[in-house]
């Protein structure tokens, strides 16, 4: 199957360079990650060597970068499976860019590099959520064709997932 050339949407800057994230990357990827946490009221627990052990090189990580190589917003991902679907496709973890370079298109090209690279390793679809009040996401979600679906999201973290994973199979 071949892949036709995503449709444009808003205007990219003219130096804007999208591609994999490297190690070198974690300092500035780690600002732009406390960024997004503060944004949505969550405090930020990952340090640059977090993001080298736990997260460049193990998921689909991309950044965008401007002409002076700074970095202007990012997007994570990791493969999922669809059983009502029957397919894989790509979980789209973060997606952030700087409040002043938003509405130029640096999301939706993020976007189109983790569906090219969930693509070449068989995806077929984005799985993509946002905060309930966050309306702007929403919006933006729909322009590109995705349907809006009513889930309430559940996360055992911490203590709590330790005590789960220690439990004897009954």
């Amino acid at each position: 199957m071949s892949l036709e050339p995503p449709r444009p949407g808003a205007p990219q800057p003219r130096t804007l360079r999208v591609r994999p994230a490297d190690p070198q990357d974690a300092v500035a990827l780690g600002t732009l990650i406390a960024a997004l946490n503060r944004g949505e009221g969550n405090p930020c627990l990952v340090g640059a060597g977090d993001l080298q052990r736990d997260l460049i090189g193990r998921a689909l990580v991309f950044v965008a970068e401007g002409a002076d190589r700074r970095l202007l917003g990012y997007a994570t991902g990791h493969a999922t499976y669809e059983t009502g679907h029957a397919e894989c496709g790509v979980y789209v973890g973060d997606l952030f860019v700087v409040p002043e370079h938003r509405r130029q298109g640096i999301a939706r090209a993020l976007l189109a590099a983790l569906a090219r690279a969930g693509h070449e390793q068989g995806a077929r679809h984005l799985w993509l959520t946002a905060q309930p009040r966050n309306t702007a996401a929403h919006a933006f979600y729909r322009r590109l064709g995705s349907r809006g679906e009513s889930v309430l999201a559940f996360a055992v973290v911490q203590q709590d997932f330790l005590n789960l994973a220690a439990e004897a199979t009954p």
